[in-house]
């Protein structure tokens, strides 16, 4: 059972998810507010929920904003931004303050759910538009980004670019050609050498390079 917090001014939007919370048997709505500012007035009652949906687009404190406070407060929770903004500078901003993944609007709701899946595998949920120009970006050559990965064996330069690219565990084995086991390695590695914790960490480094 996995717990799921949504932040969304959408009523609409927000009620359809809350409706398909209701129908998932493994996931349970752990919170739903209109804002950040009523989501701040009661985030010491709930536990550390497994995924947060937040709109970039709230009243008041921005989703931006809110991204900060949730990572701040809650260092494992996976936040999804969920927004109609594709402006690559909007999503840079959100993944070097935490996000963990940045979907773009309009979605199906039983995608959203049935791409769950994905973040348990330790996958980025993101949409294909998303990850074009995420990949764009950190391919961009510059001699910063070359420093940083120079560390990196040839493998392991294999496993960073098809895990920056979404691809999960599972998938960056198939990918490749080598173990689930392998490439859980490499990624132990590459975080070893590049000082981070987690995917998020590591393409929030690269970004800023």
């Amino acid at each position: 059972m996995i717990s799921l917090g949504i932040i969304e001014d959408d009523r609409s939007l927000r009620r359809n998810i809350e409706e398909c919370i209701s129908l998932v048997n493994d996931v349970k709505l752990s919170f739903s507010f209109n804002s950040m500012e009523a989501f701040l007035e009661q985030l010491n009652i709930f536990d550390e929920p497994f995924v947060v949906f937040i709109d970039l687009g709230l009243p008041g404190i921005s989703g931006l904003e809110g991204i900060s406070y949730i990572r701040k407060h809650w260092i494992d929770t996976h936040i999804v931004v969920i927004t109609g903004n594709d402006d690559e500078n909007v999503i840079f901003d959100c993944i070097q303050r935490g996000a963990n993944g940045y979907l773009l609007k309009p979605f199906k709701i039983k995608d959203l759910f049935d791409n769950i899946e994905i973040i348990r595998n330790g996958g980025a949920l993101i949409t294909p538009q998303v990850a074009l120009k995420l990949f764009n970006k950190i391919h961009k050559p510059q001699d910063s980004f070359v420093d940083l990965t120079s560390t990196l064996t040839a493998r392991e330069s294999d496993v960073v670019n098809e895990l920056l690219k979404g691809l999960t565990y599972k998938e960056i084995s198939f990918a490749l050609g080598i173990s689930s086991t392998t490439v859980n390695d490499h990624i132990k590695n590459v975080y070893i050498k590049l000082d981070v914790r987690s995917k998020s960490e590591l393409l929030a480094k690269l970004l800023k390079r």
